[in-house]
């Protein structure tokens, strides 16, 4: 079963092909720095953060989907057909997203993504953590998971957390902290408070919002997907 005809909107080959190409190009130049540092097994401290702790490779981010309701003229011929969740459309020749399907087998998945962000949104923002987590993530640790140098050393960094109280609500940040770090925290966030606890003030649930829209691509409009990647680029950066 799919979206019913009278809710579904059509759109021309041309129309959609322009779309697809816009959207490679797109992504295509967001990734290129990455793919060429990558064949020559060159490694970068915040770009390659995006490819292993969200592990969506180029070649997924570089795949166009029009969305749910959405029927595309002339695409049977696509490599998209093979793609799972594409069905024949109305017209001859045609695809669409079979929605209902999609979201049967997803519905766990697609409740969970909306109570996180329904919730994260209807929440003032705490802007006082300061990215402390990145620091506990490395307090009072002789050897740290990055080969980069504390710009401070490690002394001076500890002396900074011990100095500040930490405010850390999200669990993939807080799961990363040290053994001597855990205590210090104002929060003990797990996987089943994280409703409760994600604000919109969060530097990892603004990221986060690349992994949910990656993850749910079949069921929305990816229209801001090269955004949002070089938005959470950007928050690593400055967290760094």
């Amino acid at each position: 079963m799919t979206t019913p005809a009278a809710e579904r909107v059509t759109l021309p080959e041309a129309v959609w092909r322009a779309r697809e190409r816009a959207h490679v190009e797109r992504a295509d130049a967001l990734t290129a720095d990455h793919r060429e540092r990558a064949a020559r097994g060159e490694k970068h401290p915040v770009w390659d953060f995006l490819f292993t702790y969200y592990s969506y490779a180029p070649a997924q981010l570089r795949r166009w989907h029009p969305g749910p309701g959405v029927e595309l003229e002339g695409a049977a011929g696509d490599a998209r057909a093979g793609w799972r969740w594409y069905v024949p459309g109305d017209a001859p020749g045609s695809l669409t997203v079979d929605r209902v399907a999609l979201e049967a087998e997803k519905a766990p998945l697609l409740r969970g993504v909306e109570r996180i962000l329904r919730s994260t949104a209807a929440r003032p923002g705490r802007f006082g953590c300061f990215g402390l987590h990145e620091w506990a993530m490395v307090y009072r640790q002789a050897e740290h998971r990055h080969p980069a140098p504390l710009r401070l050393g490690q002394e001076a960094t500890d002396a900074v957390v011990e100095s500040h109280e930490l405010r850390c609500t999200h669990i993939d940040a807080f799961r990363f902290f040290t053994p001597d770090a855990v205590p210090l925290n104002r929060y003990a966030p797990t996987r089943e408070t994280q409703p409760q606890l994600e604000q919109p003030g969060c530097l990892h649930a603004g990221m986060d919002v690349y992994k949910l829209q990656t993850a749910t691509c079949g069921t929305r409009k990816p229209r801001h997907s090269g955004q949002r990647e070089e938005a959470g680029a950007f928050a690593r950066y400055r967290n760094t």
